[in-house]
């Protein structure tokens, strides 16, 4: 309802039924704040940080809707900004899932560049005739999140895979980070084919339960308080 407004559709047009047909998937977002267990001790002045929001989505899985998953990104950035800024601006943020977006799509850029260059192909989708853009203006897709990928910033490069399959073998998962107050430490190592061959021609299989490879690393708090 809130989309077809700001493009000041009406639900009950032709065009905004076209609109919300396009837009309204089942993927979902969650959402939680970790506490520190153990709070720093320290009487160093400054606002210690002692909380942690980390993110959880499964963005839309089909190819053939590049603006639908450029607008789930974008909805989830402004919810978290409305969230999280309003907790102050030292709570970090961690996004993580699977985007169903390559290093290469306008949904990385998003995240990555807290904008699209207007010129993407995924910004510039041919749809039905009965259904209008459902991006607004390039220019007014953006957020104010200072974000780093996690393997990108410890690895030098995001993985060769994240997904296995017969079918697709390429990034689609992504661990994002607050970079003022978040520094990933570590990332851990993504089997190399031959290890998720081993027992069958991709993933799924006996060894591996997803056809996803986890993705994990150590993050460090960077409090303000004291130096890094």
């Amino acid at each position: 309802r809130q989309a077809t407004q700001v493009l000041g559709l009406s639900p009950r047009s032709e065009e905004g039924a076209a609109f919300l047909n396009r837009v309204s998937k089942d993927n979902v977002a969650q959402l939680v704040v970790l506490e520190l267990a153990q709070p720093p001790l320290t009487r160093a002045r400054g606002d210690q940080i002692t909380q942690v929001c980390i993110a959880n989505t499964h963005l839309y899985s089909n190819k053939d809707f590049p603006d639908v998953k450029l607008w789930q990104s974008w909805q989830l950035l402004q919810e978290l900004e409305t969230f999280v800024l309003s907790r102050g601006t030292q709570l970090p943020l961690m996004i993580c899932g699977d985007f169903n977006s390559s290093p290469d799509s306008a949904v990385y850029d998003l995240l990555a560049r807290q904008t699209v260059h207007p010129g993407h192909p995924d910004v510039n989708v041919t749809t039905e005739d009965s259904c209008p853009n459902i991006l607004p203006d390039a220019m007014n897709i953006s957020h104010s999140f200072q974000l780093g990928s996690a393997y990108q910033a410890v690895v030098g490069e995001e993985p060769i895979f994240t997904n296995y399959t017969t079918t697709f073998k390429g990034v689609l998962d992504y661990m994002w980070f607050s970079a003022p107050n978040l520094r990933p430490l570590s990332a851990a190592r993504i089997p190399d084919e031959t290890d998720l061959t081993r027992h069958g021609e991709a993933l799924p299989s006996t060894e591996y339960s997803s056809d996803h490879i986890m993705l994990v690393s150590d993050m460090q708090i960077m409090n303000s308080a004291r130096p890094p």
